[in-house]
């Protein structure tokens, strides 16, 4: 499932990359402008909620010293976003989480990773220009998570896989850096997702939702 994921992703950046390939040779043949394709890269700090099977789990936790499932977050995005677009970028990209180690129970350590493959647009509303001033963004995705106790006593580990879709919208703020098309971009997110497991010794896979919140920080170019 990994590299069906990391497939699509590299095809879906070969499919833009080959647009704006074919943009060059055709609207601008004796000027080289800048293509309105646009990268961004972003690091954050996040908070993962659980319902369902792991919010069941996340509630015994809690009585038993274990603290929030936070971590650090990462993302890239590719948009498109031409000028006739009044400021809205469509793209896709990346987004992934990874916890800090959550120690309690039994000399015990727990942790929940995940990433997802996306689409999705950033809308510049209220200048109408993309990168610069406030925006709204909304996307889509799919991609896998994973679930690991450690259990310090014996050495040993349980593991949980899962996949599913998120669904992730937002709001931010772009400053443009001066004499450039680049910008710094703050931004908090909030991403729901659905997903079913496989869990180390159980024979049966189980539904779970999980709710995100994250601020980000990073830079469209």
């Amino acid at each position: 499932m990994k590299k069906l994921i990391l497939t699509l992703a590299m095809s879906i950046t070969c499919l833009f990359a080959h647009f704006a390939n074919a943009q060059t040779s055709t609207n601008e043949p004796s000027t080289k402008k800048k293509l309105p394709v646009y990268g961004a890269v972003n690091v954050g700090y996040g908070n993962t909620f659980f319902r369902g099977f792991l919010g069941d789990k996340e509630t015994i936790n809690d009585n038993r010293g274990f603290g929030r499932n936070d971590g650090y977050t990462f993302s890239t995005f590719y948009y498109w976003a031409p000028k006739a677009f009044l400021g809205l970028g469509v793209g896709t990209g990346l987004k992934g989480m990874i916890a800090r180690p959550n120690k309690g129970g039994d000399n015990e350590t727990y942790s929940y990773n995940y990433y997802h493959v996306k689409i999705g647009i950033k809308d510049y509303f209220i200048t109408k220009r993309f990168n610069e001033g406030f925006a709204f963004k909304t996307s889509v995705g799919y991609g896998p998570a994973n679930e690991r106790t450690k259990f310090g006593n014996t050495n040993t580990y349980e593991f949980q896989n899962a996949n599913g879709f998120s669904y992730l919208g937002g709001f931010g703020y772009a400053i443009p850096f001066k004499n450039s098309n680049a910008a710094l971009n703050i931004d908090f997110d909030y991403e729901y997702s659905s997903k079913n497991a496989n869990i180390t010794g159980n024979s049966n896979p189980v539904k779970f939702t999980t709710h995100h919140v994250s601020l980000n920080v990073g830079v469209i170019f």
